[in-house]
């Protein structure tokens, strides 16, 4: 606000290179403001969020709008743009009520019109908070539908679409020394999907007989239980995430821990992230394998075809072909060469990894002299799985790859470059790709969980 700016600067007037105290900070902002500041400076001995005394009016405003918000509580109208293969460009717009302070309960909304499926794309959120002293109790519900894939048949395109709702409850809480970054989180969520099929049959008229493709929708489900801890400490934060899943003829278990070890205080440093996961199977009879082979463990990163949640940004989710293709996620052991054989470290038993990353300082990094600054990182992932320790096995016991890694846009894309791979990878490239294998073990990433920190202040869910 106006008195608060005019306040700061002639509080800085005051005090510039001489050593304030509380008090004075205090009686500096009353003295320049006139007001009595007394109860606003007595919240520094509590902790929740801030009361609010008295009831805000709604107010329509355009993109974000952070003044006199202790007077409205803003919806804000948007315009909003996506893209994937699939939908091709998509425009439209959303409207929310994300404001600071964050009020209790939040919402967004918005519809997004696909230049390419001409389909009308839909999504929404509505979650409510309850605060307490170390702790927060978050429930929220969900909803968005796109197409995830199409098929050409017959002169006509016939759109797959995927529609998610998911529910889900969060219990966040700290610890009791303020002055810790210690956090722990316990959530629940259930992901409900309708995931559109092709269904081939024929029809017989007269006596011609035709073939008939359709999209039919099928229904499944995914619960997930997630405990996190972690630290955004500056010196050395990690992060420790023990998740399972559950389907209907499966349970699906992970350990993910990750550690930064800083070099210096340019955020520098090696990050190291070790995974360990574990299958089961509900039913065991012949057809066990077939049907739940989408969800198994996998040593190279998931492509969108695995991302049995919907929860990853993928340009081109299914992708056989091309460089969208070539898009993985983090996740299970997250190996950045890929490869398409089955065999080659995936498991419905157990497997486990460790991934290492660190960067290149400037001074030995061969693309300073580009007159964009591009960041150089070295990676290498080591692993094994439960396959790999039985009788003739497809693959050594332990499996490795190591390259470049480019962080772009601020780690938002990262491009992975393997330069070397076990001998299984090798192999797999001169049978199968055989042609400019080069550019097909290139691998990225788009990383949007990297602004995850920064919109958590307003509650908005990534």
């Amino acid at each position: 606000t106006t008195w608060f700016d005019s306040s700061m600067r002639q509080y800085y007037r005051e005090w510039k290179f001489k050593h304030p105290y509380p008090a004075d900070f205090e009686a500096s902002l009353e003295k320049a403001s006139g007001k009595d500041l007394s109860r606003i400076f007595m919240q520094r001995f509590s902790t929740g969020p801030i009361p609010i005394e008295k009831s805000k009016a709604l107010k329509p405003t355009l993109l974000f709008n952070l003044k006199n918000t202790e007077k409205y509580n803003y919806i804000t109208f948007m315009p909003a743009a996506g893209y994937n293969y699939y939908d091709k460009v998509m425009l439209g717009a959303m409207m929310h009520n994300y404001q600071l302070p964050a009020t209790a309960f939040r919402f967004l909304a918005g519809a997004l019109y696909a230049t390419g499926s001409k389909e009308l794309n839909t999504f929404g959120r509505a979650g409510y908070t309850k605060y307490n002293k170390n702790s927060q109790l978050n429930t929220s519900l969900s909803y968005i539908n796109y197409t995830k894939d199409n098929f050409a048949f017959s002169n006509e395109t016939i759109n797959q679409r995927v529609r998610r709702i998911v529910p889900s409850v969060t219990y966040k809480w700290q610890d009791k020394d303020l002055l810790s970054k210690r956090q722990y989180s316990l959530q629940w969520k259930t992901f409900l999907l309708k995931e559109d099929d092709l269904n081939f049959s024929q029809d017989i008229i007269g006596p011609d007989t035709f073939d008939v493709v359709k999209a039919l929708p099928v229904n499944s489900f995914i619960n997930r239980l997630t405990l996190t801890v972690s630290d955004s400490r500056v010196l050395y934060p990690y992060n420790i995430s023990l998740t399972a899943d559950q389907g209907k003829n499966f349970i699906r278990t992970g350990l993910t821990a990750k550690y930064f070890f800083n070099y210096n205080e340019k955020k520098e440093g090696l990050s190291a992230r070790f995974f360990a996961g574990k299958f089961f199977h509900l039913n065991t009879d012949n057809s066990s394998r077939f049907r739940n082979e989408r969800y198994f463990l996998n040593m190279t990163g998931p492509s969108g075809r695995e991302d049995y949640t919907y929860s990853d940004y993928f340009i081109g989710r299914n992708e056989f072909s091309g460089w969208t293709s070539q898009q993985i996620m983090e996740r299970d052991g997250f190996f950045k060469v890929r490869t398409e054989m089955r065999e080659v470290g995936q498991s419905d038993d157990w497997l486990t990894s460790l991934n290492l990353v660190t960067d290149l300082p400037a001074s030995v990094n061969p693309l300073s002299i580009l007159p964009v600054k591009i960041p150089f990182k070295i990676f290498l992932d080591v692993g094994t799985y439960a396959e790999a320790w039985k009788e003739n096995p497809a693959t050594g016991r332990f499996i490795y790859d190591a390259g470049i890694q480019l962080p772009l846009f601020g780690s938002t894309v990262n491009v992975f470059i393997p330069i070397i791979y076990s001998k299984v990878f090798r192999d797999y490239y001169k049978s199968i790709v055989s042609e400019k294998i080069f550019l097909r073990s290139i691998s990225f990433n788009v990383n949007l969980n990297r602004f995850q920190s920064a919109v958590n202040t307003l509650g908005i869910p990534l």
